[in-house]
């Protein structure tokens, strides 16, 4: 009986023991080569590259408006009319002023060559022809002011057509037939006219801490809410130097130039885009998850044995730590050299070499297993 049961105590120490022990299983990723790029963030919106206002220089009623939105228009085209009547009375009477300017100043000037004469002769004195020799020439001045008066209400008689001043297409109007228009004090806006929507630009805020980052001539995607699945493409034109700031928060503005021949995309959208401002090919790529794991305390590893400070490694920046899978089944923590990220992958400069295989994190089963260093590890 006591031997009976000195063997089942010794199965029990041999097997239950260990399979009631916690194993981990590591979640791994091998490291891999190709590119990255590294992307900054901006919201911003979609205008058309050249936008015209086109307003009035004069008061009147809309007699006429001849074009509705969306509309291509030409240069010269007649887009409204304000009503010409009171500016072609203004005509009638500015042309009756002039004649009756003429009128007084061919009688001074009759009168003064006339008095010329005489006082030649004697008969008048020099104070008189002066005086007469006056009103010729304030004659004279009232006759140049009635035509330059004439000449301006011919100008607003044409004013009261308004015409394109460029080839492009209406994206705005704001008046309608029988509107009063008022340019009293400041020119009101009648139409606004895109020249060409096939060439869009997209105006992003970049935050303070990013633009130092961005040039002219590099790559953009990004997306609008009309169409989610699809991604445009752009480039960045512009780096305006005057801040915007809301809050305490500086931004600036960031020029996109985008193509828009198949016309998807419409003036005012939101644009969600990515700025490439950086971009590397054939690296080595390890996950960016993989730098946050560390083991529990309870799971031993190995320390790298590379000796770091040689000559070669001496002008090497180690500025993080991975834990990779050895070959012989344990753990080793290794110090590496990383550089550009994406914000999933990070490039590695040194450190590991493709298809290492490196420790993301870990998962418990309830099933285990030991092994003469204390753990054996499934790999995943």
């Amino acid at each position: 009986m006591f031997l009976l049961f000195f063997v089942m105590v010794l199965v029990v120490l041999l097997f239950w023991g260990p399979f009631s022990e916690k194993r981990f299983d590591w979640k791994t990723a091998l490291v891999t080569s190709g590119p990255i790029e590294k992307k900054i963030t901006a919201n911003g919106t979609i205008n058309p590259v050249f936008t015209v206002n086109v307003g009035t220089q004069i008061s009147g009623i809309v007699q006429d408006v001849f074009v509705d939105y969306n509309d291509k228009v030409m240069k010269d085209q007649l887009l409204a009319k304000i009503d010409p009547a009171l500016l072609q009375a203004k005509i009638s009477q500015s042309k009756a002023n002039l004649s009756a300017a003429k009128a007084v100043f061919k009688a001074s000037k009759s009168k003064f060559y006339r008095q010329k004469q005489l006082e030649k002769k004697g008969f008048i004195s020099k104070g008189s022809i002066e005086i007469s020799e006056k009103e010729f020439e304030e004659a004279g001045a009232r006759v140049v002011q009635a035509k330059a008066q004439l000449d301006r209400e011919v100008k607003n008689l044409l004013y009261s057509q308004i015409i394109s001043p460029i080839d492009g297409v209406i994206i705005e109007r704001a008046v309608d037939v029988g509107q009063t228009v008022a340019a009293s004090f400041q020119t009101p806006t009648l139409f606004k006219i895109a020249r060409d929507l096939n060439e869009m630009q997209i105006e992003a805020l970049v935050s303070e801490a990013d633009i130092g980052n961005i040039k002219s001539g590099q790559s953009v995607k990004f997306q609008v809410d009309a169409y989610p699945k699809k991604f445009f493409k752009g480039v960045v034109n512009l780096v305006r130097l005057e801040p915007e700031v809301e809050q305490n928060v500086v931004s600036y503005k960031v020029i996109v130039d985008v193509e828009n021949a198949e016309g998807f995309l419409l003036p005012g959208m939101t644009a969600q885009a990515l700025i490439t401002v950086e971009r590397k090919e054939n690296v080595l790529l390890i996950p960016l998850s993989s730098l946050r794991f560390r083991p529990p305390e309870s799971i031993s590893y190995i320390e790298s044995s590379k000796d770091l400070n040689d000559g070669k490694n001496s002008e090497i920046s180690f500025n993080d730590s991975i834990f990779k899978i050895a070959k012989n089944g344990k753990i080793e923590k290794l110090k590496i050299s990383t550089g550009l990220s994406d914000g999933k992958l990070i490039e590695v400069f040194y450190g590991l070499k493709e298809f290492d295989e490196v420790i993301i994190r870990r998962k418990s089963s309830s099933n285990s297993e030991k092994s003469n260093s204390g753990f054996r590890f499934k790999l995943k």
